[in-house]
């Protein structure tokens, strides 16, 4: 291996001096190699075989359906987020609407106060002494600003990431619909490729076919007249068989049908003595007369 190692090296080093010398830049040396080794991966990539190739393909159309899930739990998580953001602006505007109320209904109270130098002043049925009257306003005051800017800022907050959410299930759905389109395509692709396959095979054995030497007639045809008489042969010498064989020996019949023949042979023979005796009668009667 080290010393394959140093061949290479050796190899390379040479052919940059070459180039060198023959005052050729060696970034096209190295536009050679990459070249060079373009058609190199390109060629294994033509051999590697059909099944290799499709199961690649499944596992990168497996990651993409693995990406699309991931980035739907992100959005998923991104609406819980505006949920929870968007709770956090109703309890503040809640909050905020209560305290401004309670200050509004405080502020005649205070001004009368003021004005009377009361000591003491009365709000939501208690008494109360100035002073801790007055910090109580200072405190829902302070309050209200600190958590007006609050508001604010989570309203900020909750259009950007209501705007990126929406922003975000527009992209998913882009990025869900190009993967379906693709799933189909390469189907659809596939598919042709079926049908290329099938119809490629179809092709060679019809040209197979046309490339056979032809049917010999002649010769088919001889073999045809042999068979035929040779068939008409065997069928005459069953014939001839046939008609030699004695009565009965056609297959056994029955006691019925062996009756009913012995009358038709006894009419026969009867109707054939009476037909010869009728002649012989009519002489005599002439002779007579």
């Amino acid at each position: 291996m080290k010393l394959f190692a140093k061949i290479s090296l050796s190899v390379a080093a040479l052919v940059a001096v070459l180039f060198l010398l023959a005052g050729r830049p060696l970034g096209e040396l190295l536009g050679l190699a990459r070249a060079g080794a373009d058609v190199t991966v390109d060629g294994m990539v033509d051999t590697v075989p059909t099944e290799v190739r499709d199961r690649a393909l499944d596992h990168d159309l497996r990651r993409q359906q693995s990406r699309v899930t991931e980035h739907q739990i992100a959005l998923n998580l991104s609406r819980r987020e505006v949920e929870t953001l968007e709770q956090q602006v109703a309890e503040l505007e809640q909050r905020g609407a209560r305290r401004q109320r309670l200050l509004a209904e405080a502020y005649p109270v205070l001004e009368q106060a003021t004005e009377e130098g009361l000591a003491t002043v009365s709000f939501a049925g208690a008494e109360h002494t100035l002073a801790s009257f007055q910090a109580d306003i200072d405190r829902l005051l302070t309050e209200e600003d600190r958590e007006t800017r609050q508001l604010a800022i989570r309203r900020e907050g909750l259009s950007k990431l209501t705007r990126s959410v929406a922003d975000g299930e527009r992209a998913l759905g882009d990025m869900r619909d190009a993967l379906v389109a693709l799933e189909q395509e390469i189907e659809l692709l596939r598919t042709r490729r079926e049908q290329a396959d099938l119809e490629s095979r179809t092709l060679e054995m019809v040209a197979g076919v046309d490339a056979a030497p032809g049917l010999d007639a002649s010769e088919l045809g001889s073999q045809a007249e042999a068979l035929r008489r040779d068939i008409e042969r065997k069928e005459a010498a069953n014939e001839a068989r046939r008609a030699g064989l004695p009565v009965g020996a056609g297959g056994s019949a029955t006691a019925l049908e062996r009756d009913y023949e012995r009358l038709e042979r006894l009419r026969a023979l009867r109707e054939a003595q009476a037909g010869s005796d009728a002649p012989a009668s009519a002489g005599e009667s002439g002779k007579q007369d």
